[in-house]
């Protein structure tokens, strides 16, 4: 659809006035051109302005300025350079903790850690000895293997976090070859760190949870899958105590708080590692969509909701998103179910009268599939 067409249908529907409709062009044009129309949950083809067009005009005229607002004002869209960049912020997080380990250890200032000569052996060995570890197909590896090109070995980086028994072979010859190369021959052949990198955690239960009295999520199965890996001369690749470092590029703060208290209560009962969660940056819970919100937009993601959006992976009730996640925000390559449902649900082919018929603003792509 033609640009011009779309903002005249636009303000028809919005029913703006000339100047209005100027200064809400520009600010449209502007972020749709830099952001919107690039969303990869599109259809080959698709672009903004059709979707824009449909997801408003399904409200009814006295509930558009309210559904306008909430995107004007409280949409949080991350582009894929911007998502780059949190990937590019990654490896400066990842050293300041090992810095700050290695100065722990020599009882050193924190600042001591750089210039001493037996903090910046410590801290190469330590870097050689850390293997990176994507959590899932969003931790964009690529792009973190080109960002740190020449500053961590190839061999280091995994794209899996289901490593098979011959690839920790490898990595464990990798290893070897490193530290010989650097004159660590003597040190033990074992990972003493090893990162989990992912994208996004909007509530952190995916990543580590407690639930019906058993350990779940990521993290404690990649712990189970490797405990074997102290002890046993056969698979042996890591070393005791050895720090598991969790780190996403983006994250909520009711994530990240989560995240940090159950790995602390995690670890008490797994002695054999050690854990640190960090981020390249946090969503603070004041942009978070809830009941305390303004009672306008509250009461129409209520009314104009759908039933048929509901299954046994998103639960019932979800108008502020999987487990009420409140979130005004989309990703470039996909929108989070935590996110509000009008953003992203769509009316399934259970839909029924008298219930409103949802239409999405951004798509999601499931990457489950739940039965209503």
């Amino acid at each position: 659809m033609k640009s011009k067409l779309a903002m005249r249908l636009l303000a028809d529907l919005m029913q703006w006035n000339e100047s209005q409709a100027t200064k809400e062009f520009a600010w449209l044009s502007l972020l749709v051109n830099s952001k919107y129309d690039h969303y990869q949950g599109y259809s080959p083809g698709a672009h903004f302005y059709a979707n824009l067009l449909a997801w408003i005009g399904q409200f009814d005229v006295t509930d558009r300025a309210t559904a306008y607002r909430f995107l004007r004002e409280q949409l949080i869209y991350v582009s894929q350079k911007e998502m780059h960049h949190l990937v590019n912020l990654t490896m400066p997080v990842i050293l300041e903790e090992m810095h700050l380990e290695v100065a722990s250890q020599l009882k050193l200032p924190y600042y001591k850690a750089w210039g001493d000569q037996q903090a910046e052996k410590r801290l190469l060995l330590m870097r050689l000895r850390t293997l990176y570890v994507g959590l899932s197909d969003g931790a964009k590896i690529d792009v973190f293997r080109r960002d740190n090109e020449g500053t961590v070995s190839n061999e280091q980086i995994v794209a899996a976090s289901e490593i098979s028994e011959k690839k920790w072979e490898k990595l464990i010859d990798a290893l070897r070859e490193r530290l010989g190369q650097n004159g660590f021959e003597s040190e033990e052949t074992l990972f003493e760190r090893i990162c989990l990198l992912d994208d996004f955690t909007a509530s952190g239960t995916t990543l580590i949870r407690f639930d019906k009295g058993k350990w779940g999520g990521k993290i404690p199965t990649f712990c189970e899958q490797n405990n074997h890996r102290f002890n046993d001369d056969k698979y042996k690749a890591i070393a005791k105590g050895c720090c598991i470092h969790v780190h996403h590029y983006l994250a909520t703060k009711r994530a990240a708080v989560t995240t940090e208290e159950k790995l602390s209560e995690y670890r008490a009962q797994n002695p054999s590692f050690r854990f640190s969660a960090t981020f390249s940056y946090v969503l603070e819970n004041d942009i978070v969509v809830s009941e305390t919100s303004s009672p306008d937009l509250v009461d129409l993601l209520k009314r104009h909701y759908d039933k048929s959006i509901e299954d046994d992976i998103v639960g019932k009730d979800i108008w502020y998103g999987y487990k009420q996640g409140g979130l005004p925000l989309v990703l470039y390559h996909n929108t989070p179910n935590n996110s509000v449902a009008t953003l992203w649900a769509s009316s399934t082919d259970r839909w029924k009268e008298p219930s409103p018929k949802m239409k999405p603003l951004f798509s999601r792509k499931k990457r489950h599939i739940g039965h209503g």
